[in-house]
């Protein structure tokens, strides 16, 4: 049956309407480290803030005081520097509006599209099922089991990020000419989880490095960096960034997986090299498997579009008239084109797309489906970006990262 939003009472000022909810998880000491966004609740193109999805890498640290941070800026630069966030406020600013994905997102689509898996649902749980993590029976727990217990949809949100260009801050450094990537780091610590990566790549049977203690880092290449949407935010959705979401600064990559978008900034280092960071030589790669010696790191997005209504749980529908909506977005610019089938892909026919000005941010997408027959349809959608790149653009790799595969709404009509 069709999903009812019914809550009863007033809500923010409307009547009988239900609130989306995220759903979150916390460490020992009660800090939130894990949240989901209920894509399928949400409207317009903005997600709220007490609904951004969170993922923490790392511990999760303690907050400071705008008033008592400050950020070094170090390596190959002219002149090295110590920022307040009241001097990145002198320098000139700008806004950005933008996709955050985890590079994690919809990982369990590449089973059910590749491996035959289980197909997951859009719908974020209210509460994680953590029963199948109880061993029974004295038996080890497979990587699988856990896998399923575990969400791996709804991290994905938009915002808006206000602060300063990373190139002007370069620019008052200095950079030389023989700099090639700049490196960033939190004040985030902590040891990485191994079992992260055995769970992405579905096996415990493979070597993985132990780093030991480290502050979440992240070397990105010089050609990112200048670029003129890349920024050092200190807020989001037209307010100061809250502390769980980097404050009091965070960086900001357009099109790049949220991995990249480092946040608690305490140092910028200007390098010569690309640096060894765990977080993209260890986790956060792209390869056939764990032994391929051509692994490279997980950078720009796919193509993405995503039907968000109906979906399989609104099967089945009466015949008629249903509008068919979502939204698409790229790790490469704007968003070109809609494409929505109604027959499993055989036949393709343009989706209306919002006009849209934010090259980095989804857009929304309509088509009307004249359903007038009895019977099960399956409706797909895929999007093309102003590169002519058109979905799905990643193909499986062992961690499962940036997917951006077709999957089919099944719908019953009667």
């Amino acid at each position: 049956m069709p999903r009812r939003e019914i809550e009863g009472g007033w809500i923010r000022g409307w009547p009988d309407r239900k609130r989306p909810e995220s759903l979150e998880a916390n460490d020992a000491e009660g800090r939130t480290i894990f949240a989901t966004t209920p894509m399928t609740e949400l409207e317009g193109r903005i997600t709220p803030t007490d609904l951004y999805y969170i993922v923490a890498q790392l511990d999760m640290p303690e907050p400071i005081h705008p008033d008592d941070w400050e950020m070094e800026i170090c390596g190959e630069v002219e002149k090295p520097l110590t920022l307040t966030l009241e001097d990145l406020k002198k320098l000139p600013s700008q806004t950005v509006r933008a996709v955050t994905e985890c590079a994690g997102n919809d990982t369990m689509f590449f089973n059910y599209l590749h491996k035959d898996g289980k197909k997951p649902s859009l719908v974020s749980p209210k509460e994680m099922d953590f029963s199948a993590l109880k061993p029974k029976d004295g038996k080890k727990l497979s990587i699988e089991a856990i896998g399923n217990s575990l969400p791996t949809t709804g991290m994905s949100s938009a915002g808006e990020f206000s602060g300063v260009p990373l190139r002007e801050v370069l620019k008052l450094a200095g950079v030389k000419s023989n700099a090639v990537a700049v490196r960033f780091q939190g004040f985030d610590r902590g040891r990485p989880d191994p079992s992260l990566i055995y769970l992405s790549s579905g096996r415990d049977d493979i070597e993985v490095k132990d780093p030991g203690v480290i502050n979440y880092d992240k070397g990105l290449p010089m050609e990112k960096a200048l670029h003129p949407d890349t920024l050092l935010a200190w807020a989001m959705n037209g307010e100061h960034l809250h502390h769980i979401h980097g404050a009091p600064l965070r960086l900001v990559v357009p099109g790049w997986s949220g991995n990249w978008w480092v946040k608690w900034i305490e140092q910028i280092e200007v390098m010569d090299h690309m640096p060894d960071c765990y977080h993209q030589t260890e986790y956060f790669v792209l390869g056939d498997t764990p032994e391929d010696p051509n692994k490279v790191m997980c950078t720009a997005l796919g193509v993405k579009a995503v039907i968000l209504d109906p979906i399989d749980e609104d099967s089945p529908l009466p015949a008629g008239t249903h509008p068919v909506r979502g939204l698409a977005w790229s790790g490469e610019g704007a968003i070109v084109g809609v494409e929505v089938s109604v027959d499993g892909g055989t036949t393709w026919e343009d989706a209306h797309v919002e006009e849209s000005h934010d090259r980095w941010m989804w857009v929304r997408w309509n088509y009307v489906w004249d359903a007038v027959k009895p019977g099960v349809y399956q409706i797909m959608a895929r999007a093309t970006d102003e590169k002519g790149r058109q979905q799905p653009q990643t193909p499986w790799n062992y961690q499962r990262k940036h997917f951006d595969g077709i999957v089919p709404t099944d719908i019953v009509i009667e």
